[in-house]
């Protein structure tokens, strides 16, 4: 039984567009390539280990995936977790640690996803105006002179999932080294899409 009631096939059928999926690479669909891909990923190695990483559900896949994504990138370590979500809400509380004398400073559109970690770091928070360079550096001002923080971390997005805008990546930089600040950029929705070679705001 159906949420609003039995389903009854009509017999008839409608081209639509989706509007609601986070498929705008295109893989979501069968794809000549994609899909014989994944199907033989699947075949072979299973849809999941039924265990947490943490636990029993570390594979060699796993590390391969990783280590591919430190190539790519160009970086000496990652982590890969399987859910965007997850990553942002999970992942800042565990870089932040004790939220005591720390000041988190969150573009005010950032994900529910970064704004949940903020909520559970136990920092302060103050957002600043979606892009505006000039409130930006007024609360970053304001915050060193307070002389109140030991640690202040700049939240952004390299593009605003819902907006389709970049984050002005060049301009937070100059300030997050004008005022001593930490960094975490979110790009989720930039790597594998932006920059030359595919990596992102940064690049």
């Amino acid at each position: 039984i159906a949420p609003l009631g039995d389903l009854e096939l009509s017999g008839k059928s409608s081209e639509m567009i989706n509007l609601g999926s986070y498929n705008y690479l295109g893989f979501g669909g069968v794809d000549e390539m994609c899909t014989p891909a994944v199907r033989a990923c699947l075949m072979k190695d299973g849809v999941s280990t039924g265990s947490s990483r943490a636990e029993a559900g570390s594979t060699p896949l796993h590390e391969e995936l990783e280590e591919t994504v430190c190539r790519f990138l160009g970086k000496e370590a990652c982590v890969t977790i399987p859910m965007g979500f997850a990553t942002n809400s999970t992942v800042l509380p565990a870089i932040i640690g004790d939220g005591t004398e720390v000041l988190l400073i969150s573009d005010e559109l950032n994900h529910k996803s970064i704004v949940e970690g903020v909520r559970l770091c136990g920092a302060t928070v103050k957002a600043f105006s979606h892009n505006d360079m000039g409130h930006l550096e007024e609360i970053l001002k304001t915050a060193t002179e307070s002389g109140r923080y030991k640690r202040i971390w700049l939240l952004v997005e390299g593009i605003y999932s819902m907006e389709g805008e970049f984050g002005l990546l060049r301009e937070i930089v100059a300030l997050k080294k004008a005022y001593g600040a930490y960094l975490y950029l979110d790009e989720a929705h930039s790597i594998g899409a932006v920059g030359p070679t595919g990596r992102g705001v940064a690049e």
